[in-house]
């Protein structure tokens, strides 16, 4: 709120700042002296407050610049620091204890995520919407029988449709978990720096509560997308092995989303940064093409990459009993020896993306307020 002249003169002193630099500190009738040393002369019939607001927010750089400095090397600032008298700043409050923050922060979390209704509820729509979808597109496309598919006529049974439809619900997964995160999170931050700056937790509580609450949320969005698409889809794997496949793509899916968000400036080039996570991610499934025709100097890239971990679980539970299964697992390289390698792969990219995003958040927090 920008007070009147009237008012703004009543102040005994005043400090304008821009991008936590000082432009002016000093009483209200100083500023015109000050500012015509600059050669930036205030009108005899302007605010000065005014004045000062549209000269420091200005787009021209070097302007600003040359104002900043302006106050620093001014005799008003040393007058300023003559009068003022010392003000010493109270000592930042002492921590709670991991425990007592973890649990504060996880009841804070939950909170929060079940009163935006608005979100939850679309979160959990869209995975109903987008996985009746992709059933009714691949109707009992896991099925053996042709007659069983009820919606067209088939005349046989299809491994490259069974696959592409596995491979639906994976890709559903991954960017049902990763979106909100990227258009949240990046909002929350601003908070997180300011409680952090002022000693009320640290980086480990606040990324804990929140993947505490976020697992149960990404548990129940799979257990939803295969209650919908299992039956309709007459998947031939087991159900429990597919949902927990899912959940770890999901869980790397999310940890990737917070470290983009971890990394960037606002929401906006978080959502912008989505395509290059996970479209690549989409062509290295194995689906859309043989690994073998990806260019060797390429084909690296598929290790970085949590949705091709997690369809070689999804693959290997669906298709190990199903006729033509074994060339299809062969084709993508999923090897049943090495299930233990693909989850540990999986949970590592999870937890480790976590970990490098709360080293990014701290630095950030601690690089606003220095």
């Amino acid at each position: 709120h920008q007070p009147s002249s009237e008012i703004f003169q009543l102040f005994d002193q005043a400090i304008f700042l821009v991008g936590g630099e000082v432009a002016y500190h000093g009483p209200p009738s100083g500023i015109r002296s000050h500012f015509n040393t600059l050669k930036l002369f205030c009108p005899e019939d302007y605010n000065p407050a005014d004045f000062v607001i549209f000269s420091i927010q200005t787009d021209n750089e070097a302007q600003i610049r040359f104002i900043l400095d302006g106050w620093k090397t001014s005799s008003s600032k040393r007058a300023a620091s003559l009068t003022s008298p010392e003000i010493e700043m109270p000592s930042p409050p002492k921590r709670k204890g991991f425990f007592i923050e973890l649990a504060a922060l996880v009841h804070r979390e939950a909170k929060n995520v079940l009163r935006d209704k608005g979100t939850l509820g679309a979160r959990f729509v869209s995975t109903i919407f987008l996985s009746l979808i992709y059933s009714l597109v691949f109707f009992q496309i896991g099925s053996p029988n042709p007659e069983d598919s009820k919606l067209v006529d088939r005349e046989s049974y299809d491994l490259q449709s069974h696959a592409g439809a596995l491979t639906m619900l994976a890709i559903g997964g991954m960017f049902g978990s990763a979106q909100p995160l990227l258009l949240t999170f990046a909002s929350e931050r601003p908070v997180f720096i300011r409680e952090y700056a002022s000693n009320m937790y640290g980086t480990t509580p606040y990324f804990l509560s929140k993947t505490a609450v976020e697992i149960p949320l990404l548990v129940a969005q799979c257990l939803v997308q295969w209650l919908v698409a299992f039956w309709m889809m007459n998947m031939q794997g087991n159900f429990g092995l597919h949902l927990v496949g899912t959940f770890l793509i999901a869980f790397a899916a999310a940890s990737t989303g917070l470290l983009s968000a971890c990394l960037v400036k606002d929401a906006k080039q978080a959502m912008e940064t989505a395509p290059g996570l996970f479209v690549p991610q989409i062509l290295l499934a194995g689906f859309f093409i043989k690994m073998e025709l990806i260019p060797v100097w390429m084909r690296w890239l598929q290790y970085l990459c949590s949705l091709k971990w997690g369809m070689n679980i999804l693959l290997q539970n669906e298709f190990a009993d199903v006729e033509g299964g074994s060339d299809l697992l062969k084709q993508n390289d999923v090897e049943e020896d090495d299930l233990g390698i693909y989850y540990g792969v999986l949970l590592a990219i999870a937890i480790g993306f976590r970990i490098i995003a709360a080293f990014a958040l701290s630095r950030k927090a601690k690089a606003f307020y220095n």
